[in-house]
């Protein structure tokens, strides 16, 4: 009796199990998931510089060799120049931006290095990136001429850089965007950042000192340019450009001398970096016409 009891209950059991089971996928249908593939139009070497194991969270250092980082540099290079030249022969609706600041220069371990001895100047100079320096910003309608509002004005090209300007290049391609940056070497010679791009310099720093020269005065400073950039983004599956940002950095140094009220101060060492950077954003969407709406 005992056995037959047994047995049933297992039965049940066995039963219950199945019954749970396919009531988990009682639709009897799996969850559909969708694959996007992304075709790359022009295969680059990205720049992945480590990599990490997901289980033991090691990470291991995979930095190009300066060998393959020079070889990379060349290939991504060829690429910017021939895409980002290709833009002014292109229609589209373009938006500028631009923002400049006033920071500390560092030194070559990349150490931010003071703007000066002196506490005043140094309030002076904190003040003058607080309100002296803006944002501006402009726009070019879809169709208009291209030339003059891309950065090297007037020409007939984005870029003339070489590759001798290029300290180096990399790629780094997520979805379908692929980021390319241009670091030009340092410290550039105003030629080379002249061709690159054309988009203001430091006197207008060195104008608002000039406004104080009742109380300070300022030597010419000597400029040198570094850490400067191109920044392009573009659609991985058409190679068309649609972000292009230019970074411009300029380390200026000078002497202040106070003036009247201020010339206990004597003449004071000044060390400070200037920054512009412009941003232009491209759009190639063909405005809608009368004739389309309709």
């Amino acid at each position: 009796m005992n056995k037959k009891i047994l047995a049933a209950i297992s039965m049940l059991l066995v039963v219950a199990f199945i019954f749970s089971f396919a009531g988990c996928s009682s639709t009897g249908e799996e969850e559909a998931t969708t694959t996007t593939t992304i075709f790359v139009k022009t295969p680059l070497p990205t720049d992945i510089t480590t990599s990490i194991d997901e289980e033991s969270q090691v990470i291991t250092d995979t930095t190009y060799t300066p060998e393959m980082l020079k070889a990379n540099t060349a290939t991504i290079f060829e690429y910017f120049n021939l895409h980002i030249n290709e833009i002014k022969g292109t229609k589209a609706a373009v938006n500028m931006s631009q923002s400049k600041s006033i920071g500390k220069a560092k030194d070559a371990e990349g150490n931010d290095l003071p703007f000066s001895e002196n506490a005043y100047i140094n309030s002076a100079i904190t003040s003058l990136d607080s309100y002296m320096l803006h944002n501006d910003g402009a726009e070019l309608a879809y169709g208009e001429d291209m030339v003059a509002f891309m950065p090297v004005k007037g020409a007939s090209y984005v870029s003339a850089l070489t590759l001798e300007d290029i300290e180096s290049a990399t790629c780094v391609d997520e979805g379908n965007q692929r980021t390319i940056t241009l670091t030009l070497k340092s410290p550039a010679l105003p030629a080379t950042i002249e061709k690159a791009y054309d988009m203001g310099n430091v006197d207008d720093v060195m104008t608002e000192f000039q406004k104080a020269e009742k109380y300070l005065t300022v030597d010419k400073p000597v400029l040198e340019y570094k850490d400067c950039q191109i920044i392009i983004v573009a659609n991985v599956e058409t190679d068309e450009v649609h972000t292009i940002k230019y970074v411009k950095n300029i380390d200026v140094k000078t002497n202040v001398t106070g003036q009247g009220s201020l010339a206990d101060i004597g003449t004071v060492p000044v060390t400070l970096r200037y920054s512009n950077t412009v941003e232009y954003t491209i759009d190639r969407t063909a405005p809608a016409t009368p004739a389309d709406a309709a």
